[in-house]
């Protein structure tokens, strides 16, 4: 799978308590890191970079 996205404005997020919540509803973190390692399905994950603002 090749991925052509140059930065997280590829990342749509719509929590918007975060600090890296930004305009569209994208992420403006460097790079974002997506846990728990243990997960079934996708309500199973949670984004590791949230910061509340």
């Amino acid at each position: 799978m090749e991925n052509n996205c140059k930065t997280n404005a590829c990342i749509s997020c719509d929590v918007k308590n975060c600090v890296y919540h930004a305009e569209n509803n994208t992420c403006s973190a460097g790079k974002i890191h997506v846990g728990d390692g243990s997960a079934n399905t996708a309500k199973d994950t949670c984004c590791d970079t949230f910061k509340a603002k």
